[in-house]
């Protein structure tokens, strides 16, 4: 399939996942959705390991918290304040690669 249709997978997260827990398929970009959720340093650090799994991957994972939480993230983490922005986020991303950038 072509990569630019290829569906961009989602994952609700919880306050108190475990990154290293989670079973991903890492050929695929992914929309980490936490909107709703208080974060906490526990949660930043989870999602940290979590990206260190999947940074073989040259693919897009995007996080998607409330305005008010982004700052909690460092630079490195790609957060986003909604799914919309996020799935158009991916998709830049997708036609970038598809050019070779």
């Amino acid at each position: 399939m072509d990569p630019l249709l290829q569906p961009i997978e989602s994952l609700k997260l919880s306050s108190d996942f475990k990154g290293e827990s989670l079973s991903l398929d890492l050929e695929k970009d992914w929309v980490f959705d936490a909107l709703g959720i208080s974060i906490s340093t526990t949660f930043v650090t989870e999602y940290e390991r979590l990206l260190n799994r999947l940074e073989n991957s040259n693919l897009s994972r995007v996080l998607v918290a409330s305005a008010d939480q982004l700052d909690l993230f460092p630079d490195h983490c790609v957060v986003v304040p909604s799914l919309g922005e996020a799935q158009d986020l991916i998709e830049m991303e997708r036609i970038q690669r598809d050019l070779g950038f």
